[in-house]
């Protein structure tokens, strides 16, 4: 049985699925979609550990996210030119 769970990507409250999410799934839940050709893309989430201390860890094109209950992500597009 799939356990839902709430996050917040930039900013916003969602309702995901509490399973591992590709870091191009988590873009298309941050901005609706994946565009390849993008120059970069960063992530990090932050959660607080059980001590109440925060967590914050940095992801790239080929990591997964682990999603749990409270974390909050925040992703950024650039185009450098």
């Amino acid at each position: 049985m799939d356990k839902n769970i709430n996050v917040v990507i930039n900013g916003v409250q969602k309702i995901v699925e509490k399973r591992k999410y590709s870091f191009q799934e988590v873009i298309i839940l941050a901005f609706g979609s994946y565009n390849e050709t993008q120059s970069s893309y960063t992530m990090v989430s932050t959660k607080k550990n059980d001590d109440g201390e925060k967590h914050s860890i940095s992801y790239s094109l080929g990591d997964f996210i682990d999603m749990k209950e409270g974390m909050r992500i925040n992703v950024d597009s650039t185009n450098k030119s």
